[in-house]
């Protein structure tokens, strides 16, 4: 029996926002709440209290529940739903709606018949008091990994919620895990990873425990990543698929050169914090090179093993889980739809250890590296016309600010480390 809803949102971000409002009359299932008035009359917000919104004088926002996103949440007491939202301001979408913006982009950069097939792999750490729950490594399940039981709890969980999962593992960090989301569109899957996000913390907190997505915990181990697995399809077929296993077609080459092409500029979005970057350095199964390859995880894109044609697909490894999942998506179908109109050129694979190349042999291959920092990677953003086209000018200056003011914030924070640097100069 249900008689409150959360109606969701994100902000600039891609953090999650709700607001709780009670079911005119109880229900027992979804398809009842679907009739429910709030799906009409929706709800205002104060637009000027959410980062990247709207200034004070000009706040007033309006939530308009999804009933096709309608699900429930499992870890409540009392049983209770959620549901994602449009967001406008007066009659119009507001422009800040990262999750419209999405839906519109897709409409506008795919062809009419074409869908962005995405299957992510959010890492994530379970912690006790700051800390890792266990000391597992890479798929263990006992002893060592002592929350693997856990694990296929939240699975469980999850599923209720209505979010289908496929693998669930130890990952190679002690007390990180990873549970892979079912391949689904660009739109639905990233409503999927924002309300995965918010089940996972909120299952964890459940039973005293922490859940974190933060690209980098910990110095010395292996950070959180989120790697989308990406193909392109144009009603049932396979745009990358050549019908042999293991090979990427053409288009899915250009789609490549066109990500490839955008990567510096990219990867302010899809890896966007300052923590971000701490996760980005050589080692730890971590993408800094701009190359591609078959298998090769040293790389930034890499074509896995699939044994069917019709399962073709690339992986591109930067994104982590700290992103707007919405503005991700948009970069990525921007960039690669940018390389299959221009049917850019892609370069030959690099199918060594790249973290063992010198760099000479680095730039003997014309491999480059990813920005080191997301103020250099902001630089490379405002100069990609094509990825500042596609969020928009609303979007684009809003995130710029954010992320300016974030890096600013950083640069003068003083730490443990500069006083173990600099103390006795």
């Amino acid at each position: 029996m249900f008689n409150m809803i959360e109606v969701r949102f994100v902000d600039i971000h891609g953090k999650l926002k709700a607001m709780n409002l009670p079911l005119q009359k109880t229900v027992k299932t979804t398809e009842e709440a679907k009739n429910d008035i709030i799906f009409i009359e929706g709800i205002n917000i104060d637009g000027s209290s959410v980062k990247g919104f709207t200034p004070i004088e000009d706040s007033d926002l309006f939530l308009q529940p999804l009933k096709e996103t309608i699900f429930e949440l499992p870890y409540t007491e009392i049983p209770k739903l959620a549901c994602m939202s449009k967001i406008y301001r007066n009659e119009n979408v507001f422009e800040g709606d990262t999750r419209s913006l999405l839906e519109q982009r897709i409409r506008k950069l795919l062809k009419k018949n074409q869908t962005l097939m995405v299957g992510p792999e959010p890492e994530f750490f379970i912690m006790k008091d700051g800390k890792p729950s266990d000391v597992g490594n890479y798929a263990d399940v006992y002893p060592s990994a002592s929350e693997s039981g856990l694990i296929k709890r939240f699975s469980q969980d999850l599923i209720t919620a209505g979010i289908l999962t496929r693998v669930s593992h130890h990952e190679t960090a002690a007390g990180q895990y990873e549970i892979e989301l079912g391949y689904n569109d660009a739109l639905t899957i990233a409503d999927t990873v924002v309300n995965y996000k918010g089940l996972i913390r909120a299952l964890a907190a459940k039973i005293g425990l922490e859940a974190t997505f933060m690209p980098k915990p910990f110095e010395e181990m292996n950070g959180n990543g989120m790697h989308c697995h990406l193909s392109l399809w144009e009603g049932d077929n396979n745009l990358f698929s050549t019908g042999t296993l293991n090979e990427i077609s053409e288009i899915g080459q250009y789609f490549i050169a066109g990500i490839l092409h955008h990567a510096k500029a990219l990867t302010a979005i899809v890896a966007p914090t300052v923590n971000s970057y701490k996760r980005l350095v050589p080692g730890f199964e971590t993408p800094v090179y701009i190359a591609w390859a078959p298998k090769n995880r040293s790389a930034l894109i890499r074509i896995p093993m699939f044994n069917k044609p019709d399962f073709a697909r690339i992986e591109y490894r930067c994104p982590d889980p700290s992103c707007n999942i919405y503005l991700t998506l948009l970069g990525i179908i921007a960039a690669g739809m940018d390389g299959i109109n221009k049917e850019l050129e892609l370069p030959k694979p690099v199918k060594r250890n790249i973290y063992h190349m010198t760099s000479r042999e680095l730039e003997q291959l014309n491999v480059e590296i990813l920005p080191r920092n997301l103020q250099t990677a902001l630089e490379y953003l405002k100069q990609d016309r094509i990825l500042r086209d596609a969020l928009g000018d609303f979007v684009y200056h809003q995130f710029i600010k954010q992320k300016e003011q974030e890096w600013f914030e950083y640069s003068i924070r003083v730490t443990d480390w500069d006083w173990e640097r600099y103390f006795d100069v």
